[in-house]
């Protein structure tokens, strides 16, 4: 019983005893890192989906970001990089190749540009970003509508 206690309170402090060493990566990584987050209104011929839209950019531009509704259930993932997004992860009910592209082409244009003051358009897609970082974009082919608000940081 008494070697068994040992072992168990090993393992606890392990991680507290190995910290110290970690604390100098995280600390160097998160300079290069960005984080953004943002309440998303996604409207679809007449419905809406709301959620919070979470994104890491790194000094390179690369972008790593995820989806989830209100309740907290994971809508999609994606990743952007090189002129290029990933969608990954998708919920079941949209999980078709046809959705999966449309969604991969809107969040490439939407990443492209987020940067930029102004409007953009290009072929059928529109991006407005304003002063404030608002991001409003809309695919006039399929009638879809993003629009992204910036979260408050002050909690």
């Amino acid at each position: 019983m008494q070697r068994c206690s040992t072992l168990i309170s090993l393992f606890l402090f392990l991680p507290v005893l190995g910290q110290s060493s970690l604390d100098t990566t995280p600390q160097q990584e998160s300079d290069s890192v960005e984080n953004r987050s943002y309440d998303l209104l996604i409207q679809i011929r007449g419905r809406e989906l709301t959620g919070l839209c979470i994104m890491e950019i790194s000094a390179d531009k690369q972008v790593v970001g995820t989806i989830v509704n209100e309740f907290g259930a994971k809508i999609f993932d994606f990743t952007y990089g090189q002129g290029k997004a990933r969608v990954l992860n998708v919920i079941k009910p949209i999980d078709k190749w046809y959705i999966r592209r449309v969604l991969r082409k809107d969040m490439a244009f939407i990443l492209a540009n987020r940067d930029s003051q102004g409007e953009t358009t290009e072929g059928k897609r529109h991006l407005t970003v304003g002063p404030g970082g608002e991001m409003a974009a809309t695919n006039r082919q399929f009638k879809i509508s993003y629009t992204f608000t910036p979260m408050n940081r002050e909690l």
